[in-house]
């Protein structure tokens, strides 16, 4: 946790830069400059996090028996993609396979996070059903995210006639530090209520 902290210091620093706009660029073009700052810092720190969450569990050496069933599709990863569509039977056993190797070893997470760079709700709360997250708390920031990958992918998209005013810069702001500031937090619980480990049912 100390280190997913440590990588998320310098996001303050950023922000601040964006709200003053030291330099004082023109209005428009400097919210067309930060838009696409602030929602790398948001994905950056989602995707940063995870996979350093994913590293540490790597790291302990939890086997299938030991860990809930969603960790068990998440080390499972890409191997599903072979049962889309129809399937051969060669395939269903190249699957099996798999999984019998899998539920015999240690568990190998793939750090690798997808938010198939565009990191809106619907992205965000798939991960967060990955680790059992309470996706529910997003719920004041979710809209603001939501418009900020929007207005980002506008932009990047050479879209002339989005014109983020500085309100605008501010609201993407609060939203990315409070979704944060929740992740971290969610991150934290998994980790101190060790929700890694399978809990049997009373």
């Amino acid at each position: 946790m100390e280190e997913i902290n440590e990588t998320n210091s310098w996001r303050d620093r950023e922000f601040a830069k964006f709200r003053v706009n030291p330099h004082q660029v023109e209005s428009i073009l400097w919210g067309r400059m930060c838009v696409p700052m602030i929602y790398a810092n948001w994905e950056g720190f989602v995707v940063s996090s995870l996979k350093m969450l994913l590293q540490h569990l790597n790291n302990l050496g939890l086997t299938p028996l030991q860990i809930p069933t969603r960790l068990v599709v998440v080390g499972l990863g890409d191997t599903y993609r072979s049962l889309s569509g129809k399937q051969s039977f060669e395939q269903r056993c190249i699957f099996t396979d798999k999984f019998n190797e899998l539920l015999r070893n240690t568990v190998r997470f793939k750090t690798k996070i997808e938010t198939k760079s565009n990191l809106h709700s619907e992205v965000l709360k798939e991960l967060c059903q990955m680790f059992d997250f309470d996706f529910e708390r997003f719920s004041d920031v979710k809209s603001t995210l939501d418009r900020l990958v929007h207005v980002r992918n506008c932009i990047a998209h050479g879209e002339n006639s989005i014109l983020p005013t500085q309100e605008n810069i501010e609201n993407f702001i609060d939203a990315v530090k409070q979704g944060i500031d929740i992740l971290m937090d969610e991150i934290d619980i998994f980790l101190m209520q060790e929700c890694y480990l399978y809990q049997q049912q009373a």
